[in-house]
């Protein structure tokens, strides 16, 4: 098969692919994918755990709630003792960020000393993660991809036959990673059977894939602003009409929301994607009462005027750097965030304080439900047709990416050099102004590796968020499809954004309210429906009906 593909070629390509049935052979194309997780055994490594001696959470974790480790480990292991890279080849590969783009190889030190330590060069090509999906279905479309890819599970679902082209464009690692082969590769055999199952694309072995918390997401305050103005957090969406007026002040530049859609989509109590009827069929968010209820919310907080403007005219504006500089108090974003905009905004800024609000109901006394996220979030892929040895090669690049917390290699990737990019005081890492310029999430997007809740440079954190998360893993909403790889039907994935552009259009109010149960009819229509009768066939045929 040819390792190109034209973009005409991509478009063109129908349904999606077989269900899967132990085999890594292509076949025929057809509407849908599922299996069974406990059937993608022989396609996934079996994992082997990578044990570090005398490494102890000090807040142990468990099925839903990552460990917690308060201070630094004082001695970190060295997990991989060779350098991955032995060609002599720069390694290209596209990578997303959300923040500012770091100096390059020659003008980073840090870059320099990763360098040095993996044998070569690795070239990112970064792009804006808000707008990173964009990107990526121009550079898949094109045929014409880097060696390495990172793709985010949540831009993957957004894109029609993803599987097809994926199988054209990227390599199948079952041949290098199946079962006991992974053993060449002891990090990457080491994270969690689910998350690998999850990486399996029509049949084929070909993510490389990050665990998941099981959580996609919280709202975010500025903790420090709303103590302040004598606010607290909110404990119901109720709460959000009454925070967004007190608020809200465009005289003196600050407004209540950014993005705040998919927490408000999850308190009103709509499922993340599917949910089963009383009758015994399955209804998708798009036609719950709920989501129709937070279409009109949202709309009622933008006619307010409690969003602020930059978020009013792109709905992908960048919600970090808008909240960093005080304009905006609260949004919803991932659980990294956190950390992330303590390591952006905190050193300019010690009064920054950003803070996680417990999962919260549409009305006072109710029960909040908290969705659950897939076993994987984000795949890294590697380039078809670069022969056996170039493939074995950025496996070992991702495999000593993929060091867990308690190794140099996971520091390295973290934090950089220390004495340079960071130091540790009490056990605690500070890091520099030098860390802070140079030092990004780039490498870290090569491969995944188990979650530890280990920013230990902000202690705070660490306890505020294992709380957090104990709390919510009590509130997990059930899900139909926990412990089957389903992949989206390709008219479904191809919906997702013409829907979406005019469900934002109607918090804006470029479209009426009213509007949005014939929007619901288009996605039926278009093949929200069909899709309907395949997650059907799939749930009944695995008694989840």
């Amino acid at each position: 098969m040819a390792t190109n593909t034209t973009r005409r070629g991509f478009l063109g390509l129908v349904g999606a692919s077989v269900l899967v049935a132990g085999c890594a052979e292509k076949k025929e194309l057809s509407k849908g994918t599922a299996v069974a997780a406990d059937k993608l055994k022989s396609l996934v490594p079996n994992r082997v755990p990578f044990e570090i001696p005398g490494l102890k959470p000090d807040l142990p974790g468990n099925e839903f709630v990552a460990p917690g480790f308060l201070t630094r480990p004082a001695n970190m292991v060295q997990a991989v003792t060779t350098k991955p890279l032995t060609s002599g080849k720069e390694v290209t590969a596209m990578t997303p960020l959300w923040g500012t783009v770091p100096p390059g190889p020659g003008s980073n030190s840090y870059y320099d000393y990763m360098t040095e330590r993996l044998g070569g060069v690795v070239r990112f090509n970064i792009s804006d993660g808000n707008t990173y999906g964009q990107k990526l279905s121009t550079v898949l479309a094109s045929g014409d991809v880097p060696e390495m890819v990172c793709v985010p599970q949540w831009e993957l679902i957004k894109i029609a036959h993803f599987t097809e082209a994926a199988n054209k464009l990227f390599a199948d690692l079952g041949p290098y990673l199946a079962g006991d082969k992974a053993k060449e590769f002891p990090l990457l055999a080491n994270y969690d059977t689910a998350a690998w199952q999850y990486s399996v694309f029509g049949g084929i072995l070909q993510g490389i894939p990050w665990q998941n918390d099981p959580f996609p997401q919280a709202t975010f305050v500025r903790g420090d602003i709303l103590k302040d103005l004598g606010l607290e957090h909110p404990k119901s969406a109720d709460d959000l009409l009454t925070l967004g007026k007190a608020i809200t002040d465009p005289k003196k530049k600050r407004w209540a929301f950014g993005g705040l859609d998919k927490e408000v989509q999850r308190a009103f109590g709509a499922p993340r994607e599917w949910r089963k009827k009383s009758d015994g069929t399955l209804e998708y968010k798009y036609e719950t009462a709920e989501w129709a209820a937070h279409v009109e919310f949202m709309a009622k907080l933008f006619s307010n005027g409690y969003v602020h403007p930059d978020v009013v005219a792109n709905k992908n504006a960048d919600n970090k750097a808008i909240s960093g500089s005080g304009q905006m108090i609260i949004y919803w974003d991932g659980l990294g965030a956190w950390h992330e905009n303590l390591d952006r905004f905190l050193p300019d800024n010690p009064k920054f304080k950003m803070e996680i609000v417990n999962p919260y109901p549409q009305h006072a006394g109710g029960t909040p439900i908290v969705w659950r996220n897939e076993p994987a979030s984000m795949f890294a892929f590697i380039k078809k047709g670069l022969g056996d040895a170039r493939t074995r090669e950025l496996l070992a690049l991702a495999n000593w990416t993929s060091a867990p917390f308690g190794t140099q290699e996971y520091e390295l990737v973290s934090n950089g050099v220390e004495g340079k990019h960071y130091t540790v005081e009490n056990g605690v890492i500070k890091t520099t102004a030098l860390g802070r310029k140079e030092v990004a999430p780039t490498y870290m997007f090569l491969s995944g590796r188990p979650n530890a809740n280990a920013t230990s440079q902000y202690r705070d954190l660490v306890q505020s968020l294992y709380d957090w998360e104990v709390n919510a893993a009590k509130l997990l909403s059930n899900d139909p499809f926990v412990g089957l790889r389903v992949e989206t039907p390709s008219k479904m994935a191809g919906l997702v954004t013409p829907i979406e552009d005019k469900m934002q259009e109607i918090y804006r109010g470029k479209r009426p309210v009213s509007e949005w149960p014939s929007v619901v009819k288009e996605w039926q229509d278009q093949g929200g429906n069909e899709a309907r009768e395949f997650y059907m066939k799939v749930a009944r045929e695995n008694g989840r009906l």
